[in-house]
């Protein structure tokens, strides 16, 4: 015979109290409030690039410009110095992503070896210059000196190997079940096909949010690109952007003509477009990426 407790009846359960509804309605006016702060500048500059140079400063609220047109886009497009800076973009962003990717893991899947020599030593000297770094001169000479100012690789390699990547998957690695590689040495499989077969399809979450943490931080840096590869045919597209929007370097960057540059209204058509060329690629793919940056914080976060 069981005993059953009397439980509360659905009503009592969607009783709601005056202070709740308050409560309730100020998190909603604050919330909503708090997105049109967010997403207003961007809808405001993307009216801007379909805007035609005459109503770009027209007075009053406007959902969408009247009339659209896409010629800010041609005119960016239709300059070489916006391919040049895409196709070093994205060359530093895939390479860039496959080289921290190659670092990351090797290194991790050595620390997360117990058995390895000078283990806490290494991982402590690690983490110490997530704390302290040489300073920018001494970088900038040593830079010079390896050979890599005016090269590619300098946008690569520096980032190659970052401490806090490599502990992230040093943790995960730890956290994985060691039986499941003793039941596979057991079968006889060498160290490798462990490697490919089991410890690698395991790894995808951590590998997955390495990649995406590693391919924004590629497509969004400008400052090192701005010391080590300032030549016009190594411009990546951020420091483009920054030298658009900050220097007002459009004239140079565009070759526009001395009509256009006696017009303040085609220069801001024309900057509109670039911020949307440049970061158009990010605000695609982050709504569908977002869930491995919410796991990235929690992936490798327990103790190893």
């Amino acid at each position: 015979m069981r005993l059953r407790l009397p439980t509360p009846g659905r009503a009592a359960l969607k009783r709601r109290t005056l202070e709740d509804v308050i409560v309730d309605a100020v998190v909603w006016i604050v919330m909503i409030g708090f997105s049109i702060s967010v997403i207003y500048p961007f809808w405001t500059m993307l009216i801007d690039s379909f805007s035609t140079p005459e109503n770009v400063y027209s007075l009053g609220f406007r959902l969408w410009p009247r009339p659209a047109t896409i010629e800010a886009y041609r005119d960016v497009l239709s300059k070489d110095t916006v391919g040049i800076a895409y196709y070093n973009t994205v060359l530093r962003t895939v390479a860039g992503t496959l080289v921290t990717l190659f670092v990351s893991f090797s290194a991790a899947y050595a620390l997360a070896r117990r058995t390895l020599p000078l283990n806490k030593t290494i991982t402590l000297l690690m983490i110490f210059t997530m704390f302290f770094s040489g300073g920018l001169i001494a970088t900038y000479l040593w830079m010079g000196q390896i050979g890599l100012h005016n090269n590619r690789l300098a946008l690569i390699l520096p980032p190659a190997a970052s401490a806090y990547y490599i502990i992230i998957m040093r943790n995960f690695f730890r956290a994985i079940p060691p039986e499941l590689e003793e039941s596979a040495f057991m079968d006889g499989a060498s160290a490798y096909t462990v490697l490919l077969r089991i410890i690698v399809p395991v790894s995808m979450p951590v590998v997955a949010t390495i990649a995406l943490w590693s391919a924004v931080f590629h497509w969004d840096s400008w400052f090192d690109a701005l010391l080590y590869t300032p030549k016009r045919e190594q411009l990546v597209l951020q420091l483009m952007l920054r030298r658009i929007l900050i220097e007002h370097q459009a004239s140079n960057l565009f070759d526009l003509s001395v009509d256009e540059l006696e017009s303040s209204f085609v220069v801001e058509t024309i900057k509109a477009a670039t911020l949307y060329i440049a970061i158009g690629p990010i605000i695609l793919l982050y709504p569908f990426l977002q869930r491995y940056f919410v796991k990235g914080i929690m992936t490798g976060s327990l103790k190893g």
